[in-house]
């Protein structure tokens, strides 16, 4: 069977704005494809943000290209990989497919908007005729093989005016036996490219590896656990460190971007794969960051990780406020982030922190908690959202039907924006509005041209002319505000 694998892209009435482009290799298709490739399919891969930044976002040529595949590799299934700002798209993209390869081809949507509201999403893209809950792999190859069905588990498809869902799938124990990515069908050498937002804001010839799934935590604004699966499920370490030996020799890429949710879930595994690392030489071969929750955080497992080639870590802070983190499910306090920024620190490692504002119950005082932790911690990367409530998230399922009708997908293609979400704080609608402008404006965006200055070689010597040159614009404008980002 020939299978076309496609990553739509968030819709072009909100995207692209900026700078940032997501240079991660959409690793959930790459094992779909290797696994539909081993039971004998012909396998495409078409993602969008890719060729449209290649074509410098010229939509009519990308539109023509999406439409030349079609016709010219005549797939019998599609399958969708579908993030919430990307469901309106999906929904185009398998109407063009049924339109030019006939209505016989098994349309196919995975990812976690479609596993969150199935149906929804289904009677919202009517030439979708399949979702797949969680995982994707098997669940795509038994497909496939036998078509939608009750005896294949994990789906949710039409049956005349109603849906059927199948008994849910269990989730693949060992990772190794999906076999590594198919990156042969990804452009490597674009993935590969020179970028500053693998592991921000450094340029570096980077990828992404990803080491597990799940996490140890489900904290209620996250959607992870919706496709991952709850706890912790691993690659073996050889396979780990192989993925990591591979991506230096094959690409010569100089960094790696371990994906997973969280490096720490299992303390010793962790110093076990620093370990290892070591022991192959690729600590002086490449380097690395991941993320860590705040609690994972100890003088002997940093020094591992830093010894290992780690450069940076990333923490899920989202507040400074104790009372915030509580009500978000977080398992954390204020105190405790403190103490991972002070460890990651002592260890000679940057820090990126992950900030979250308009949370659920959350006050001035509690806004205000989040901006002094900031200025006390100086991170070397803060990267600042408000809450948008994810489907299938705890937050999301407490929304009023009166507020979810007031949510656009396409609003959830930027997480920094103060438009199109609910207000979940304890501030009226226009305060917290006016709060969050000003934050923006005068905190994150400031901090960020500075960090991204810090990291810019010196011989980009006109980027680094212009970033100057903004900056100092701000500090005569604003002298007072100034003082407040944390430089």
């Amino acid at each position: 069977m020939r299978i076309l694998l496609v990553y739509p892209a968030p819709p072009r009435s909100t995207w692209p704005k900026g700078d940032f482009r997501s240079m991660w290799v959409p690793d959930g298709l790459a094992m779909i494809a290797t696994v539909l490739r081993r039971a004998g399919h012909k396998v495409a891969v078409h993602v969008r943000e890719q060729v449209l930044d290649q074509l410098r976002f010229d939509w009519a040529e990308a539109d023509a290209r999406l439409r030349r595949l079609l016709e010219e590799f005549r797939p019998e299934m599609v399958g969708l990989s579908v993030n919430t700002p990307a469901a309106p798209e999906a929904g185009a993209i398998a109407s063009l497919a049924k339109q030019l390869c006939g209505r016989h081809v098994t349309v196919v949507a995975g990812g976690p908007h479609p596993t969150a509201i199935p149906e929804e999403f289904l009677r919202e893209c009517p030439d979708v005729d399949v979702v797949v809950i969680g995982e994707g792999e098997l669940a795509m190859a038994e497909l496939a093989e036998k078509g939608p069905g009750r005896e294949v588990t994990g789906l949710v498809y039409r049956d005349g005016e109603g849906f059927v869902h199948t008994p849910p799938r269990p989730p693949v124990t060992d990772l190794d036996t999906l076999g590594p990515p198919a990156y042969d069908l990804f452009d490597m050498d674009y993935y590969t490219k020179c970028s500053r937002w693998l592991v921000r804001y450094i340029p570096l010839r980077a990828t992404n590896v990803r080491t597990s799934r799940g996490c140890t935590n489900r904290c209620l604004f996250c959607a992870g656990h919706l496709v991952g699966g709850l706890g912790l499920r691993y690659h073996s370490i050889p396979y780990v460190v192989e993925q990591v030996r591979a991506a230096v020799d094959r690409w010569g890429v100089e960094a790696i971007r371990f994906e997973d949710d969280t490096l720490g879930g299992d303390r010793g595994r962790l110093l076990a794969l620093c370990e290892a690392l070591r022991a192959a030489g690729l600590d002086k071969r490449v380097k690395w960051d991941g993320c860590l929750r705040v609690d994972q955080a100890d003088p002997e497992v940093l020094a591992a990780m830093k010894a290992a080639g780690c450069i940076q870590v990333e923490f899920g802070f989202e507040s400074g406020s104790t009372e915030s983190l509580r009500r978000l499910g977080k398992s954390a306090t204020a105190d405790l982030n403190r103490r991972a920024v002070r460890l990651a620190h002592e260890a000679g490692l940057r820090v990126f922190a992950d900030i979250m504002v308009g949370l659920p119950g959350e006050s001035r005082e509690d806004l205000e908690a989040t901006v002094r932790f900031l200025r006390w911690a100086r991170p070397d990367v803060i990267v600042a959202s408000r809450l948008y409530p994810l489907p299938g998230t705890p937050i999301y399922a407490g929304l009023s039907e009166e507020a979810r009708g007031r949510l656009g997908w396409d609003a959830y293609s930027y997480f920094d924006q103060d438009g199109g979400g609910v207000n979940l704080t304890a501030l009226p609608d226009e305060e917290f509005r006016r709060w969050f402008r000003s934050f923006r404006r005068y905190f994150i965006r400031p901090q960020i041209m500075w960090s991204i200055l810090r990291d810019t070689p010196r011989e980009w010597k006109e980027d680094r002319r212009a970033l100057r040159r903004t900056l100092a614009r701000f500090a005569l404008l604003h002298p007072i505000r100034a003082v407040r980002v944390p430089w």
